[in-house]
């Protein structure tokens, strides 16, 4: 069985970073289905260092591994409040050399004090599946990484990363990684996967930065007045707006409760696009406009509050930092408009500010929230998240034009993906890009999204942005759209 040496500086345990935080408790709130949480990247080797050997292939892997602290990091019960030394686990990964002090590794509690320790060396073991050729290795490596990230990490015990490798007569195919989502966002996973397809040419990429100065600055006083003025924020908005988004019970929910659909459609990349450069807005906040305008009609009102995910690498300190920076901002929309167009440039103000609202100590977030919900006697929380996950926005070039939105919507194409037993949240919309495609996949409660409404949600989406582009798009038409879908299932 071969293994990649994760080494590093062991470092005794300290506090979890607020984004850590943040998915700590996102992970209780979903356990025992938290490895939704899990991330992916699959890398197909360069040329130019191919053919690769295994050996090869590892030796740089854990070269490019071993560049990033938080994937040597493992979760510790928190002796401050008083858990004690619980001593070694018996249920030891063979994967991860532990160090003298462990914590149990039992399941996840919601609210559990933890911290964080970074191990001097993780020991990870590699997973391999052979292909028959070039083609067969893409299906292969889809395979093998719903297959690493199928399970829960032991957050405990077992290091933050799992690797596969594709071969093909022998040689390397295909990189595959899972990480938890502890040690790293969508933005953290991206940069790796650039560190190791440069080892894999014998290269380095810029400074890393160091993850640990996150915690620290966090925890000084500049942090904490920027995290206090954050909550005020929050705190305010909360005491405004409806107490939640789609509160209307339409179905017994389906046994498996929330479903999972997946657009990909071109059109509706190349028309936020080019409404994008139109209004001189951004891609995604022309998609957070949509979503917007589709929440509020959900549940007839003409305000929309939806949860968005801030990459915080604004300083450049922390643009190539391996970790999980990511938190939740406050986006609301006010959608008491005429024309889908007149939403844009509200919705770019609004995406600014939920930015600013996206770096806070989460623990005293979620105090000053429900010291809200108890002050209105009624819990506040808009149940619905947006997460645009793309590292680039507007394409290069000009923008696209009318009649190549036109021609691009036959390719949309429209499919459910597996279920889940058990997401946080009533609503939670995903993009990711393919080429100029845009995927915008959704996850609904079928309680109050059934199957044949969600499906009418992100279709109504795609025609709202796409007629918007050389027409009139009328929002007071959306309550119908969204409610013919219910008569039609």
């Amino acid at each position: 069985m071969r293994r990649v040496a994760v080494r590093g500086t062991p470092v005794a345990d300290g506090p979890l970073t607020w984004g850590q935080h943040a998915i700590w408790a996102a992970i209780g709130r979903t356990a025992p289905n938290d490895h939704y949480f899990n991330l992916t990247r699959v890398l197909t080797p360069p040329e130019r260092c191919r053919p690769l050997p295994v050996d090869d292939a590892l030796d740089r892997l854990g070269a490019a591994l071993s560049r990033h602290p938080t994937l040597r990091t493992r979760i510790v019960a928190d002796a401050v409040a008083g858990s004690g030394d619980p001593g070694r686990s018996d249920d030891r990964s063979e994967a991860t050399v532990l160090a003298p002090r462990t914590a149990p590794a039992g399941p996840v509690v919601p609210g559990e004090p933890v911290r964080q320790e970074l191990l001097a060396e993780v020991l990870v073991t590699v997973h391999t599946v052979e292909a028959a050729d070039e083609f067969d290795a893409d299906r292969a490596a889809d395979g093998l990484a719903a297959d690493l990230a199928g399970t829960a990490f032991g957050y405990r015990t077992e290091p933050p990363v799992r690797i596969g490798l594709v071969l093909v007569g022998g040689l390397v195919a295909r990189v595959v990684l899972a990480l938890c989502h502890l040690a790293t966002d969508g933005h953290g996973a991206d940069i790796l996967l650039r560190d190791v397809r440069l080892a894999l040419l014998a290269r380095t990429g810029p400074p890393p930065g160091d993850p640990l100065a996150v915690a620290v600055e966090e925890a000084s006083d500049a942090g904490r007045a920027r995290s206090d003025a954050v909550i005020g924020t929050w705190r305010e908005a909360y005491r405004a707006l409806p107490p939640s988004m789609f509160t209307t019970e339409r179905a017994e929910p389906q046994p498996v409760r929330w479903w999972v659909g997946r657009l990909t459609s071109p059109a509706l990349g190349l028309a936020a696009a080019a409404l994008a450069a139109r209004h001189r807005t951004s891609v995604s906040s022309v998609l957070l406009a949509a979503t917007a305008a589709l929440v509020a009609a959900d549940g007839g009102g003409d305000r929309a509050a939806v949860l968005t995910i801030v990459g915080n690498r604004y300083d450049p300190a922390r643009r190539d930092l391996v970790a999980t920076l990511s938190q939740e901002g406050l986006f609301t929309l006010d959608t008491a408009a005429a024309d889908f167009a007149n939403l844009l440039r509200p919705a770019w103000r609004e995406s600014l500010r939920a930015y600013r609202s996206g770096s806070y100590d989460q623990a005293a977030l979620d105090a000053a929230l429900a010291a809200v919900s108890a002050e209105r006697g009624t819990t506040v929380h808009p149940m619905c998240c947006f997460n645009d996950m793309r590292l680039v926005d507007l394409p290069p070039g000009a923008p696209p034009t009318a009649e190549q939105v036109r021609t691009a919507r036959a390719d949309s194409a429209f499919a459910w993906a597996s279920p889940q037993p058990q997401v946080a949240c009533r609503f939670c919309a995903h993009v990711t890009a393919d080429g100029p495609a845009l995927t915008y996949q959704v996850t609904g409660d079928t309680r109050f999204l059934p199957p044949a409404r969600l499906e009418a949600f992100v279709l109504t989406l795609e025609d709202l942005v796409v007629s918007a582009v050389d027409g009139p798009a009328p929002l007071a038409a959306l309550p119908a759209r969204l409610g013919s879908a219910v008569v039609a299932a």
